[in-house]
């Protein structure tokens, strides 16, 4: 009977079949898992909390207006983390609305407004820039941190503007650094080349400016005379909006 018994499992394991004793059951056996029924959907994934970058924002915003609007952009503003944006509001250039300005608003990638800047400003041609111009913000968000850290500075908010502040001044981005409710001055960046520019305290007159020479003169000054018009122009364009994005109100635009 043992020859026999030998036989078969020699002939057994000649057809790939393993005996029973020749199995590892050393370790834990987990039972096998059963399938989910057809009728059962998987479960979803996980919503999105992707940022949109400047550039993104402004790619999205374009398929929201007119072909012939869409290349000349008045501002780009933004607001978040110290490391990310994650809601931009697109001003583009438009004449044939009383403001001169088409807002569109932009988050995790999408636009999910489209209307016309209101609040009584209206934006000047010369003012504006093409959208080629339209720079990443990573090195303006950068920049703000390294002076931050530097000077001491705590915040764990931004506000980022992208615009330009004179016909002949050069564009940049402007960080304002949020600690709370409360602002804790803004560092500039040019746009052209990320470099840092200057910096400006809360409520400093041009003379008291950091730029990035230690010195206070030249087109530096004429951004820091520009920066609080640069607050009242951004909040009133895009009006209620953002009034009530920062307030819970809105009358601005009503």
């Amino acid at each position: 009977m043992k020859t026999l018994a030998t036989f078969f499992i020699v002939a057994l394991a000649a057809f790939g079949f393993q005996p029973l004793h020749a199995q590892d059951t050393s370790g834990p056996v987990n039972p096998p898992v059963a399938p989910l029924p057809a009728d059962v959907a998987p479960p979803p994934a996980p919503a999105s909390t992707d940022v949109s970058s400047a550039v993104q924002a402004v790619q999205v915003a374009q398929q929201s207006v007119d072909a012939g609007v869409r290349n000349t952009v008045v501002s780009l503003y933004g607001v978040g983390t110290p490391t990310a944006i994650n809601r931009w509001w697109v001003i583009f250039y438009d004449p044939s609305v009383p403001s001169h300005g088409r807002a569109v608003r932009v988050e995790n990638g999408q636009a999910t407004r489209t209307y016309v800047a209101q609040g009584g400003v209206v934006y000047e041609r010369d003012l504006t820039f093409h959208v080629s111009h339209v720079s990443g913000e990573g090195a303006a968000l950068q920049n703000a941190e390294n002076y931050a850290a530097q000077e001491g500075i705590a915040y764990d908010g931004a506000r980022a503007l992208l615009r330009r502040n004179s016909t002949e001044g050069p564009l940049r981005w402007r960080v304002e650094l949020m600690h709370g409710a409360e602002n804790k001055g803004f560092v500039f960046t040019n746009s052209a080349n990320g470099s840092f520019a200057m910096y400006s305290a809360p409520g400093a007159t041009p003379s008291g400016q950091k730029s990035a020479t230690g010195g206070s003169e030249g087109g530096l000054v004429g951004d820091a005379k520009h920066f609080g018009n640069d607050v009242k122009h951004t909040f009133l364009g895009i009006g209620g909006d953002l009034q009530e994005f920062f307030t819970g109100e809105r009358t601005v635009d009503q």
